[in-house]
């Protein structure tokens, strides 16, 4: 059967490649969408739950959780028991750790001062192993001088400083004290003989209680000859130990400073010689002011005619090195050795060392210290009243250059990265 449009007017109809549009037609609809870029019809958010929130999603930005993201949410901890056991667990070994240091206490006080002697005896000895020696006292000895020569002659040094101080403070003492116990039953005899003082004793019983404090006096002796035992011994260990420290003190520090990584070994040596350098500026700078305690006292005591001035000196300069009791020890003793002269004496040498303490500790020592160890004076005021309050007289003696080191260590580390960040 013929196709009606053969028949059509005008002729055949012209194809599109080869087909018909009516064939065209025909073949789209029987291929339908993939014939072309239709888009697929919307889908119904009741038929597919998944499809409603993802386009309101889509087509609202400001719902997009990269633009604005939700609230974190609240950590909870998911064993409370165990984190409770372990944060009781830590308090118990952060309390044994306390225990044993307060154990500890008095040890790592004596290695704290024979640390600081060494690092302030390390400058005399850095100096003298600078000098050449002229004779050689072996042919393979060097001809600058080791450092075991030098630290040999720092010692030795050191230590006739010291018996020298000691052999001028204790035969007076010694003799004084066996003189007061041999005339002492007579000095109370002549106080019961007086007048004034027999009505006072007839009031408060003085020469009574005097006795009884005298009797008593034996065993509180012999508690004292052990304290002193006590602290001879300690003496004995720190002289060893700042002779061990001092004589090893490059290999202590090299070591330490192989702790730090090598990136920041460099920098951590840096600052560690520097704080170095200020303990020993420390000591030298305690020492200078140790000495014009000592020339005052002695020069005084001989100028007003106090009984053994050498001694009196002596004392003066081992006492002085004890920031705020020292200096006080001195002055009441000076006081009490001026009122056995007289009474005016014994004003005059209060007053003058009262003068003496105020110009020492709140003009000369400050400003020593800010030359030396280069700390403000008033961070040196406050860190001697703070050391003193917590460990007392060691903690005075350590304050300052404990207080130089961490402000050098503010400056150089803290507050530069304070700057960058």
């Amino acid at each position: 059967m013929e196709d009606p449009s053969d028949d059509a007017p005008g002729g055949p109809a012209t194809t599109v490649g080869g087909q018909r549009p009516g064939d065209a037609a025909t073949s789209a609809l029987a291929v339908g969408p993939a014939a072309g870029p239709h888009p697929d019809p919307p889908l119904d958010p009741q038929l597919d739950p998944a499809a409603g929130p993802a386009a309101d999603s889509a087509a609202d930005p400001a719902a997009d959780p990269a633009a604005d993201p939700p609230p974190p949410a609240r950590r909870i901890i998911a064993a409370p028991f165990r984190t409770g056991l372990l944060v009781g667990f830590g308090l118990l070994v952060a309390y044994a750790i306390y225990l044993s240091l307060a154990t500890i206490r008095t040890t790592l006080v004596v290695l704290a001062i024979s640390a600081l002697l060494a690092i302030g005896l390390d400058p005399v000895v850095q100096l003298l192993m600078r000098r050449r020696l002229r004779q050689p006292l072996a042919p393979s000895m060097r001809p600058l001088m080791r450092r075991g020569i030098a630290v040999a002659i720092t010692f030795l040094g050191m230590l006739a400083v010291l018996l020298g101080a000691l052999y001028a403070i204790i035969p007076p003492i010694v003799q004084q004290v066996a003189a007061f116990i041999t005339t002492l039953p007579k000095r109370l005899q002549d106080l019961s003989s007086d007048p004034t003082i027999r009505s006072l004793d007839d009031k408060f019983h003085l020469i009574q209680r005097l006795q009884t404090y005298l009797e008593s006096f034996g065993p509180g002796a012999a508690s004292g000859v052990f304290t002193a035992a006590g602290v001879a011994v300690d003496l004995l260990v720190v002289l060893v130990l700042t002779l061990y420290f001092l004589a090893g003190l490059p290999r202590i520090t090299e070591a330490a400073y192989r702790l730090a990584p090598r990136s920041k070994r460099t920098r951590v040596k840096d600052i560690g010689d520097r704080v170095i350098k200020q303990m020993g500026g420390y000591l030298g700078g305690a020492t200078l002011i140790a000495i014009q305690a000592g020339l005052v006292a002695g020069i005084f005591s001989w100028i007003v005619g106090l009984p053994y001035p050498l001694a009196i000196g002596a004392g003066a300069l081992v006492l002085d090195f004890v920031p705020v009791v020292g200096p006080v020890i001195i002055g009441v003793s000076i006081a009490l050795l001026g009122f056995t002269q007289s009474l005016v004496i014994g004003i005059v040498a209060g007053a003058f060392y009262v003068c003496q303490h105020l110009f020492e500790a709140y003009w000369l020592y400050p400003r020593i210290m800010r030359r030396t160890v280069h700390i403000s004076t008033a961070a040196v005021i406050v860190a001697i009243v703070v050391g003193a309050a917590l460990l007392g007289v060691i903690g005075a003696i350590l304050a300052v250059p404990v207080a130089a080191a961490a402000q050098l260590i503010v400056r150089e580390v803290l507050l530069p990265r304070q700057e960058r960040s």
